[in-house]
């Protein structure tokens, strides 16, 4: 039984000292990550959305969207991953108001994203939703057909099961808005 532990131990360092040969000194990681951050700067700014169904209603938050210039292949590729949070207003009879958590990613303006908003309205209901999406988007806005699949109180009132949603990212990252003039790309 101690045999088995000390060979387990020095297993384990072997494998530690190997992983750690790996990385050689010369490298500078951090020189790296400046040089990509400069040349593609993270987005951060307002989001403003209108999503609509059977009810219409706003959505205004914040969010932060990761893009890259992919360049090396024949087919120039630019896309990116981001997320939000933020809130939606219902404006009906009954004013229903939903925090919301969203992450999404896109490729050549193909977007798809996964969101969880929370609705509560003045009569006390409250439905926890996951809304998976798939649209078209780039960095600066995004169109989505979305499902509205309840994980409790499926039979809330005044909330679509599907909607549609237009959303346009406010970036205030000035780097960021320079950069993306020079490479003049549509839709960034």
């Amino acid at each position: 039984m101690k045999k088995r532990v000390l060979y387990s131990l020095v297993a384990v360092l072997l494998i530690c000292q190997l992983g750690i040969a790996q990385i050689a000194p010369e490298e500078n990681i951090e020189k790296k990550n400046k040089i990509a951050q400069k040349d593609h700067p993270k987005l951060k700014g307002m989001l403003l959305g209108v999503h609509g169904a059977r009810e219409t209603m706003f959505e205004i938050g914040y969010f932060y969207y990761d893009w890259t210039e992919i360049t090396t292949g024949k087919i120039p590729a630019i896309g990116g991953a981001g997320y939000s949070i933020s809130t939606e207003h219902y404006i009906n009879h009954n004013y229903i108001i939903a925090p919301k958590a969203a992450i999404w990613a896109n490729l050549l303006y193909l977007n798809v994203g996964i969101s969880t908003p929370w609705y509560f309205d003045m009569e006390k209901n409250n439905s926890l939703r996951v809304r998976p999406e798939i649209g078209v988007g780039s960095g600066s806005w995004k169109l989505t057909f979305a499902a509205n699949m309840a994980i409790t109180n499926k039979d809330m009132p005044n909330v679509s099961k599907y909607m549609v949603s237009a959303i346009c990212f406010l970036n205030f990252n000035k780097k960021a808005n320079d950069v993306k003039r020079k490479i003049g790309f549509l839709g960034l």
